[in-house]
């Protein structure tokens, strides 16, 4: 495999993928994500009966998280808890008040074994929970692990409920409640929830795999044509904090990983560079604008235009030897991984491009599609009311078809999803008289849409050509009733006759 390492780009290029991690995996893969001086911001309510006694903001600082883990871990009781603080939001100790918390044996859980931390707890937790308790119940979810317990004393039970996150162990959620258990009145209760400042998550984990198509062209500077493929791996232990306050582009972290061609062989060469981030945190797209906006260079940083998958940027600047270098870099929404990154190099001088670098992501192709489903347009209709086996059938086709929407005079009546060159009918049988506007609207994945409407008429029922036989005999009955009498007397007198 050929390096495609160049003057302008070594020269140029000095961030890189990889960070050191200092902390390494068991053979059961437990690790301590959080570091010294990670800080976790938690919101707290104290209530004795209705009346509000604290309500406040507090935050748990990580002082060492340096403490080894067990090989193997066979005892929860064995783990050597990490150091903390607990500090109230404007730093000072909480100090007595920490004494809420006597009912968590644990603060901080290691992480990438959560299967084994669950079965430990099955018969650790019982030796390492402080007050003489009861029926123990542990819950295991994807996002967080814990357990609840009852702890009775004289006429009070005491309930709790501890949740963890499954991402870097930290406590996530406790409540305490008191309880008179002759009245089974709620004497107090206290409950912590985890904040989230900024309502950021990063997107991926901890050793996913993402593949890039890489392209590259020139012939000066060390320049070559290059037309390859290759992946990046997240690291095990890769995904840091992500810091409680962040008020520029360079508190974001960045995510250690490692670049391999899709031979599997490490590669070293640096054609992500200038993208600075290789994954952003999700969920607050909104301040990524703000950190892009605030940041002071390069001075002709601009970000994209607002769209539903991608968020990215473009900057341009001339670096020594009179190079203009042009990047456009931009994001998946759904996980925050580099989804596309181009450079092009220019002389400035000559004007002649002496290299370009351009990467996509394998398995966006759906999001980045322009071109819009198409749709038939059936003829309008008209039929009687009653009429059977009437309707509509649309026969939507694209690439990377997603959701539908009919609407009857503007009132939806059908939606779902759909597959491309497969009907979709809307049924008129039950249709009363009347005119209606029946329309359709189909997106593909990337937004691009259909429409189309048919116009159907209604009519009613037109009334019988042949006389209704109930009808005519109600309509005249007194001349039958007549003509009826007339018989019978006719009848009488002819048999009175015959028989004188």
């Amino acid at each position: 495999m050929k390096k495609s390492a160049t003057i302008v780009i070594v020269a140029l290029l000095a961030i890189a993928l990889v960070i050191p991690q200092t902390l390494a995996i068991t053979s059961q893969g437990l690790f301590y994500r959080v570091e010294d001086g990670d800080r976790f911001y938690f919101s707290l309510e104290s209530y004795d009966k209705e009346e509000i006694v604290y309500d406040e903001i507090f935050y748990i600082e990580i002082e060492n998280a340096s403490k080894p883990i067990p090989e193997p871990l066979t005892d929860l009781a064995d783990l050597d808890y990490l150091d903390v603080g607990f500090y109230f939001q404007n730093g000072t100790s909480m100090g007595l008040l920490v004494l809420l918390f006597i009912f968590i044996p644990d603060i901080e859980y290691p992480v990438g074994n959560w299967s084994l931390i669950n079965s430990l707890a099955i018969t650790d937790l019982d030796d390492i929970i402080f007050p003489v308790h009861h029926d123990i119940s542990i819950n295991y979810r994807t996002d967080y692990w814990g357990y609840s317990y009852l702890s009775n004393s004289t006429d009070i039970e005491t309930t709790v409920w501890i949740d963890y996150s499954t991402f870097d162990g930290m406590l996530s959620y406790y409540k305490v409640e008191y309880v008179n258990t002759t009245t089974s009145e709620l004497i107090s209760n206290w409950e912590v929830n985890r904040l989230s400042k900024h309502n950021m998550q990063w997107g991926c984990s901890d050793g996913e795999q993402f593949d890039f198509h890489l392209t590259m062209t020139g012939t000066d500077f060390g320049f070559h044509d290059l037309d390859e493929d290759f992946y990046l791996e997240i690291s095990e232990d890769g995904l840091p904090i992500i810091p409680y306050t962040m008020t520029e582009w360079d508190h974001i972290p960045y995510i250690g990983g490692d670049l391999y061609w899709a031979n599997d062989t490490i590669t070293f060469d640096p054609f992500l560079s200038y993208s600075w981030r290789v994954a952003v945190p999700i969920g607050n797209w909104s301040l990524l604008d703000d950190f892009i906006d605030d940041k002071p260079l390069p001075a002709n940083l601009t970000l994209d235009d607002s769209n539903p998958w991608f968020w990215g940027y473009s900057w341009s600047d001339i670096t020594s030897g009179d190079i203009l270098v042009e990047v456009h870099t931009d994001y998946f929404k759904l996980d925050g991984i580099l989804a596309r990154h181009s450079v092009t190099f220019t002389n400035t001088t000559s004007s002649v491009i002496v290299g370009t670098i351009s990467i996509e992501r394998d398995g966006i192709e759906q999001y980045t599609d322009g071109t819009a489903p198409v749709l038939n347009h059936p003829n309008d209709l008209e039929f009687v009311e009653g009429t059977e086996n009437q309707n509509i059938t649309w026969i939507p086709t694209d690439s990377y078809p997603d959701d539908f929407e009919i609407s009857v005079n503007g009132v939806v009546v059908d939606f779902g999803s759909w597959t491309s060159v497969t009907s979709i009918v809307l049924d008129l049988d039950t249709f009363s008289e009347g005119v209606y506007n029946c329309s359709i609207i189909v997106y593909d994945i990337a937004g691009n849409y259909a429409t189309d409407s048919v116009l159907v008429n209604v009519t009613t029922a037109p009334t019988t050509s042949g006389t209704n036989i109930v009808d005519l005999i109600m309509d005249n009955i007194l001349y039958i009733a007549i003509g009826a009498g007339a018989i019978i007397l006719i009848g009488a007198v002819v048999l009175m006759r015959r028989r004188s």
